[in-house]
């Protein structure tokens, strides 16, 4: 089921299956901001990344001695949520456990997911409680695509004319991953490996059609946000950072049709991974009966 968001600036389009933004639109220029399609470029616009995010290597964990099946990325994106209220600006969803959740991650949970529109952009939180009786392990994030180049940018305008800002041109340290974006280890096998990224402009990554790869993923980051520049126009799309340990930029295969800002607390699996999910890295530990938000809303500052 899909649930239209509609203010004076922007139109947003979600839908229960993943709690997902399906379309982000201008309401005064047709602007379109999320990716929309086609499915034959990516199948997703901007999901949820949950109980992990990243690849796992071989598709399954263990726990308390069970073996589970995993995805990529995690199930959120690709289960029905519950709509649990709206109003003409604002939705809140909800994904708890089932019997097919049980299958991929042996806790009871709650995920909401708040999104609401503002005049300059949408604030888009999700918070994770634990509804089990014992402490619950889990990484989160999310994996908004954002047009690149705009269906409104002036006539000649490729995505090298797009550049990633973060908010305090901090120099980067990149997260050393393979060419499929599993973490690579250390001689002594620990993980994360981490190095300088070498940008050109202090926190400032060039964007053209040769993309990104699996990704290029980055840790210590200071940044309360990382935005999407267009450089003729001087607008920008910023995503909240702030508290993030880890942010991955990606951009699609093929001819260039978006590119993604993806805050992450977690890791995609190491190549050493002995799959025991208790000593994967960078999961956040939650108790019982507690909650952990993440905020990844969207601002938009527009151009001249």
């Amino acid at each position: 089921m899909k649930i239209t968001l509609k203010n004076d600036n922007y139109e947003v389009v979600l839908n229960t299956h993943g709690a997902e933004i399906n379309s982000f639109r201008s309401v005064k220029d047709g602007t379109r901001y999320v990716f929309e399609g086609p499915d034959s470029v990516w199948k997703f616009h901007a999901p949820i990344l949950f109980p992990h995010v990243g690849k796992i290597l071989g598709g399954f964990m263990r726990y308390g001695g069970k073996e589970y099946s995993l995805v990529n990325n995690g199930m959120s994106r690709d289960l029905e949520h519950t709509l649990l209220e709206s109003t003409p600006i604002s939705a809140t969803f909800e994904l708890t456990q089932s019997a097919q959740t049980a299958e991929k991650f042996p806790w009871r949970f709650s995920l909401k997911t708040f999104y609401e529109l503002r005049n300059d952009g949408l604030t888009f939180k999700t918070t994770v409680t634990n509804t089990d009786c014992t402490t619950m392990l889990f990484s989160l994030g999310s994996h908004t695509a954002f047009c690149c180049p705009r269906n409104t940018d002036p006539a000649g305008t490729t995505n090298s004319d797009y550049q990633y800002e973060f908010e305090k041109k901090e120099p980067l340290v990149q997260v050393l991953t393979d060419e499929s974006g599993y973490l690579l280890p250390a001689g002594d096998g620990s993980a994360p490996q981490t190095r300088a990224y070498g940008e050109k402009n202090a926190g400032i990554v060039p964007i053209n059609a040769d993309g990104f790869g699996a990704g290029h993923f980055f840790t210590r980051i200071t940044s309360d946000w990382v935005g999407l520049r267009n450089k003729k126009d001087g607008s920008l799309i910023k995503v909240n950072t702030k508290g993030y340990p880890y942010v991955m930029l990606w951009q699609n295969a093929g001819a260039p049709c978006f590119n993604c800002i993806e805050p992450w607390y977690g890791t995609a699996d190491a190549l050493n991974t002995n799959h025991e999910w208790s000593e994967k890295g960078d999961l956040i530990s939650l108790e019982a009966g507690k909650s952990f938000t993440a905020d990844q809303s969207i601002t938009i500052e527009r151009g001249r």
